[in-house]
């Protein structure tokens, strides 16, 4: 049964909820039952859960942080380091290298290492130990109020009932950026990786296709109705609709 009495929480188990409700996608009052709270303390908890992340990236739980003796050495700062990266993961929280060095200098602190150097050396050399590599955060699923698209998609069976498949269209506008290079590279191991300034020349686009696979002519639009590299090509015969406008 659900506890409704009030019960305090630190921010590792608060994150906790949070996490399983992403992972999960529990209802608030199986949440409430699971760690033994009130539904409405889980809803402040839900709702509050971007600040909760931020606060715990910037400062790490304080409820959890170790006191070490001045004895500890770099494997302590090590450790304690990995294992604050690991739990920021695990709540898809975004780690920079010197995000990830103050933190380290914090724990040195903690531990009475006044001169612990923590630099892009050590850095390096702790990515190395842990197999950590660098790489962009890929789209935005884990924002998604997975309650909110259940809801949509129920009310969206009764929306199209009465259609056919074939009739039963989904349209999306993206931009094409067809200039832009790749943000990242392989380079030597010495080399000042540099980059040029970003291409931002870019084309609108409007796909559309059909439950049952079929596409209809996609709409292109540019800045010119007839741009310089169009002046010997016949539009028609490109298979898609070219249309122009400044803001494209």
């Amino acid at each position: 049964m659900n506890n409704n009495k009030r019960k305090r929480l630190n921010l590792e188990e608060k994150l906790n909820i949070i996490k399983t409700k992403e992972t999960e996608n529990l209802s608030v009052r199986v949440l409430a039952e699971r760690f033994c709270i009130s539904k409405s303390q889980v809803n402040n908890i839900l709702q509050d859960a971007c600040n909760l992340k931020k606060y715990y990236a910037k400062n790490g739980n304080e409820d959890m942080r170790r006191k070490f003796s001045k004895t500890s050495d770099g494997a302590l700062v090590d450790k304690v380091t990995f294992e604050w990266f690991c739990r920021a993961r695990s709540y898809n929280l975004p780690v920079s290298g010197p995000l990830l060095q103050e933190k380290a200098r914090e724990v040195a602190n903690e531990v009475g290492l006044k001169n612990f150097k923590v630099s892009n050396g050590w850095l390096q050399k702790f990515r190395e130990r842990h197999n950590i590599s660098f790489k962009n955060i890929c789209g935005e699923g884990n924002s998604v109020d997975t309650s909110v698209v259940e809801k949509w998609l129920e009310k969206l069976k009764t929306l199209i009932s009465d259609y056919e498949p074939k009739n039963i269209f989904n349209c999306d506008e993206t931009g094409l950026f067809f200039q832009a290079l790749p943000d990242k590279t392989l380079c030597l191991k010495n080399e000042i990786c540099r980059g040029g300034k970003i291409a931002k020349d870019r084309l609108t686009v409007l796909l559309c296709v059909n439950m049952i696979g079929e596409f209809e002519t996609p709409l292109i639009i540019g800045k010119s109705l007839k741009p310089r590299c169009f002046k010997s090509v016949n539009v028609s015969t490109l298979g898609v609709n070219w249309k122009a406008n400044r803001k494209a």
